[in-house]
């Protein structure tokens, strides 16, 4: 069971992904798939405002799960998620199973 802030997190973190995902399918779309692109650190302090730069092929592989975020080194959370990855200025954290719900989990893990 997740606690009040672990859950308060993940809605944080899930609300930077849509901004995210907005931005993507707006703003950034047509560019070529190897440009890079500015996102939000989709951590989980709902006052953070730091930018970063993805290629874009690169958040498109973060999306394909759920429970994967991006986020500026330093800004990752050990009691709710794990560092799977990272690429040039940013981490790919994977949350863990009790918030699985609260962030969606397409992950087709079981």
């Amino acid at each position: 069971m997740a606690t009040d802030r672990k859950e308060r997190i993940a809605r944080n973190e899930a609300s930077f992904r849509d901004l995210n995902e907005s931005l993507e399918a707006n703003v950034h779309r047509g560019q070529r798939q190897a440009d890079f692109a500015g996102f939000v650190c989709e951590c989980g302090d709902g006052d953070c405002d730091t930018t970063l730069r993805v290629a874009l092929d690169a958040y498109a592989a973060v999306r394909e799960d759920d429970r994967q975020f991006i986020v500026v080194p330093g800004h990752q959370l050990p009691d709710t998620e794990d560092v799977v990855d990272h690429g040039d200025g940013y981490l790919i954290v994977r949350k863990h199973d009790e918030v699985a719900e609260i962030v969606g989990d397409n992950s087709g893990q079981p």
